[in-house]
């Protein structure tokens, strides 16, 4: 009696999961499933923090950028735009549009091979190649499309269109300007000043020539007069003889 009470008693710590096989493979189960529960929100946990500290990264690498970007000066005035200049391995490129209109350089844009012409200067987006007079040049920085607007290496334009271009570190400052003609007009002037010095020389030797033409006229004369003098006196003698 007492020996079958204490298997009823087994039994039913047994399907109660108390003990034996089945409580056993329960806390198994039960130990395995919350062990997957903690996985997971780790992993959770991980993916939401590489999620923050990218896009962290991306708005400190885009607002690095946008402080770095140099104001560009066109002639004194200052290049104005809705999409601000960027920086790639220490080169400034600009939109486009803006720098060329700035320049007052007209510019075709192809779309079905990405490349600008403007002047004697040909590039293409992506294209660290580009041609100057139909002569290839290898670009620090190729020409390239952010947010769908095209960029274009600044300085290379500028210099191939016949500008200065002036790099300010100090105050995070380019200045494009015309180049200057004083060398032309010193050289102009000088020039000029040599045609007049030699005017005034060949001027005074016609003058001088002339003296000397009339000088020698005026001996020519005075010879004949002392010639015919002499044949009258010559004349007279004869007749006096006579």
């Amino acid at each position: 009696m007492i020996s079958n009470m204490k298997k009823m008693k087994h039994m039913k710590q047994i399907y109660k999961g108390g003990g034996g096989v089945i409580g056993q493979m329960n806390k198994t189960r039960v130990c395995a499933k919350n062990s997957q529960k903690k996985s997971r929100r780790i992993n959770m946990r991980k993916t939401k923090l590489i999620v923050v500290l990218t896009l962290s990264l991306l708005l400190c690498s885009a607002s690095l950028a946008m402080a770095a970007a140099p104001a560009i000066f066109v002639n004194g005035t200052a290049l104005v735009s809705e999409n601000q200049a960027i920086l790639e391995n220490d080169r400034t490129l600009v939109p486009l549009s803006v720098i060329f209109e700035a320049l007052n350089q007209q510019v075709d844009w192809n779309a079905d091979e990405q490349s600008i012409t403007a002047g004697n200067i040909w590039l293409q987006v992506d294209n660290s190649v580009a041609t100057v007079n139909g002569e290839n040049v290898n670009l620090d920085v190729p020409a390239k499309t952010v947010s769908a607007v095209t960029y274009v290496p600044l300085r290379f334009i500028a210099e191939n269109l016949g500008k200065d271009v002036i790099w300010d570190g100090s105050q995070n400052r380019v200045d494009i300007n015309d180049k200057p003609i004083i060398d032309e007009e010193i050289n102009e002037d000088a020039t000029t000043g040599q045609i007049d010095e030699d005017a005034t020389i060949d001027e005074d030797a016609a003058i001088e020539e002339t003296d000397k033409d009339a000088a020698v006229d005026e001996d020519a004369v005075d010879e004949d007069a002392v010639v015919e003098e002499t044949d009258e006196d010559t004349a007279v003698d004869e007749d006096a003889a006579v």
